[in-house]
């Protein structure tokens, strides 16, 4: 990772955050003479040495586009929605700032040999936002309610779990096959919540923002929220590891990324809570109190197609328009270098189960040759090919809040029609890219587009098992798999990935996986941009970049001395 103020950092940097003032030392007595004859000591008159009250921190984020009540039931995307939700609450693990899951509400976490019986020993003195005590009923219920009530996310981290039970502090819970990732996608992911609280709750989906609903245990309360304008946390005095050093902090919603850059150079708001374009490191960075911090991330950026029909069902389509996006020329035009080529195999080359062979290939002479061989010919000589159906022309849609994904998609789209095919640009707004790409968050609803700009966020990656979830074809494996795909190979591979429990027997079987994804292409990556943060540096500076992540995480609000 690189600050360019400082011009080093390495990825995980943690800065120092002096809040309180000095004090100046008063003189010692001095010794006068008795008039009885004997000696006393007096103080001599010395400034006071009492510090000043140290004002309280206010920190003022910006993001784009509202995210409900952040609860565990309304938050809206992976990020920065629970980046947000997991200021509120705990879970049982923490990722670490090189992306390890460490213990958090548990004292220890351990497993079996064949990882089929987790057992988590939870902490003693953690209270909720409302005082009352969190323990181990309140973290089988919170699993239990997740499995009962179901959310996307949540329940399907909690996949496979059979049973939970609860021994005086001891919580152990059962799967049905072995887990290897269970750690990472569930313990260091799903919210604990009260009992006390939603015990009663039956229609959690319809909860609106409620201050007795909204309890947790994190360093952060949510106490105000105003729908598409802001929401203001208030610290938890009385956290487990430790108050945070920011007392208030205030997210304001902008419509876009480009409001949220006048924001931060005019002093509105003191952070981003979203990842700054390219052309704008250099720019903000210069500005004095503004600085920068950057690194490699897992999130990405891709174009996926509806691979159940046509052309897209035809592999040889897929592979040319593949094969017609130069990566490297997205990269150094859109991201200006600060990016990685996507890989076709999905696993990003930093990764050590990364398959080295599969590497990106740009060639549209191959393209145009590989179109041609296929049957899809330009009979009219408009410059677009055809197919069974009509013209090979396509809507390719994209969320209008990201600047940064618009111009990738014009650019995806001028290559593509280098080789006769055309996509024009739809910019629309998020809950129509969203529904028609992921209806519901529920791929059982199916698709609603042809081909679209798409991306996940960084712990999608972050742990390479979940592979099988982007592209296996059942729905109750791939829950992810939001094109469609579904080949039959692939599927064996991600069954058994799902259960092995030799990590290094997983590497070799993610390598033959990324091998397959290269040759039948479900989607296509285009890159994973590094994270670039901006921030106002005489307001708060102890950011911590977690890796693959970024800085929008609990531990950048949390003293130093409460960091894994």
């Amino acid at each position: 990772m690189s600050t360019r103020r400082s011009r080093l950092w390495v990825l995980a940097v943690a800065f120092a955050l002096v809040i309180g003032a000095c004090s100046g030392t008063g003189s010692e007595g001095t010794t006068v003479p008795d008039t009885s004859g004997g000696t006393e000591t007096t103080d001599s008159p010395s400034p006071d040495t009492t510090a000043p009250p140290a004002e309280p921190v206010t920190v003022r984020a910006a993001i784009t586009g509202d995210e409900d009540t952040i609860n565990p039931y309304t938050y809206i995307s992976g990020f920065p929605g629970w980046n947000l939700l997991m200021m509120q609450y705990d879970s049982i693990m923490q990722i670490d700032s090189d992306g390890i899951p460490q213990p958090w509400l548990a004292d220890s976490v351990t497993a079996n040999a064949d990882l089929t019986e987790w057992v988590l020993e939870i902490k003693e003195g953690v209270a909720w936002h409302d005082g009352e005590a969190l323990t181990a009923d309140d973290v089988k219920f919170s699993y239990d309610y997740f499995i009962e009530w179901a959310t996307g996310r949540f329940s399907r981290d909690l996949r496979g779990v059979e049973s939970i039970t609860v021994d005086g502090n001891t919580v152990t819970i059962g799967l049905g096959a072995p887990n290897p990732a269970f750690d990472q996608v569930a313990l260091a992911d799903v919210p604990i919540i009260p009992q006390h609280v939603w015990q009663d709750i039956e229609n959690p989906g319809d909860i609106a923002f409620e201050i007795a609903t909204n309890v947790g245990s994190g360093p952060f309360k949510l106490v105000d929220y105003t729908p598409d304008q802001s929401y203001r946390f208030e610290a938890n005095s009385d956290y487990f590891l430790g108050a945070s050093p920011v007392d208030e902090l205030v997210v304001v919603v902008f419509a876009d990324d480009a409001g949220a850059n006048a924001a931060i150079r005019s002093g509105e708001v003191d952070v981003i809570f979203e990842r700054i374009s390219p052309e704008q490191i250099e720019l903000l960075d210069a500005q004095d109190p503004l600085d920068i911090s950057q690194g490699p991330e897992f999130t990405t950026q891709m174009v996926n197609f509806d691979v159940t029909k046509a052309p897209f069902d035809d592999v040889a389509v897929r592979q040319a328009m593949d094969l017609a996006i130069d990566g490297q020329d997205l990269v150094d035009t859109v991201f200006l270098g600060a990016a990685t080529v996507g890989s076709p195999g999905w696993v990003h080359p930093g990764k050590t189960v990364y398959n080295p062979d599969v590497t990106p290939v740009f060639d549209p002479d191959a393209a145009n040759a590989l179109l041609d061989e296929a049957g899809y010919a330009d009979t009219d000589g408009d410059g677009i090919r055809e197919f069974a159906d009509g013209p090979m022309s396509f809507e390719l849609i994209v969320n209008s809040s990201d600047s940064l994904r618009l111009r990738l998609a014009e650019l995806v789209a001028e290559m593509l029609g280098n080789v006769g095919i055309e996509a024009t640009v739809a910019s629309v707004e998020t809950a129509t890219w969203e529904e028609a790409v992921w209806p519901g968050f529920d791929i059982n609803n199916g698709r609603n587009y042809d081909l679209a700009m798409w991306g996940w966020s960084a712990p999608v990656q972050a742990n390479t098992i979940r592979i099988a979830q982007l592209v296996h074809g059942d729905p109750g494996v791939g829950f992810l798999n939001l094109t469609g795909f579904d080949n039959e190979e692939i599927n064996t591979l991600s069954a058994q990935l799902q259960v092995e429990a030799d990590s290094a027997v997983a590497a070799d079987i993610i390598g033959d996986i990324q091998a397959l994804m290269a040759e039948n292409l479900p989607f296509i990556m285009l890159a994973y941009p590094d994270g670039a943060y901006v921030y106002n540096s005489d307001v708060y500076a102890d950011w911590e970049f977690i890796a693959g992540q970024g800085i929008v995480n609990k531990l950048s609000l949390l003293p130093a001395s409460a960091r894994p």
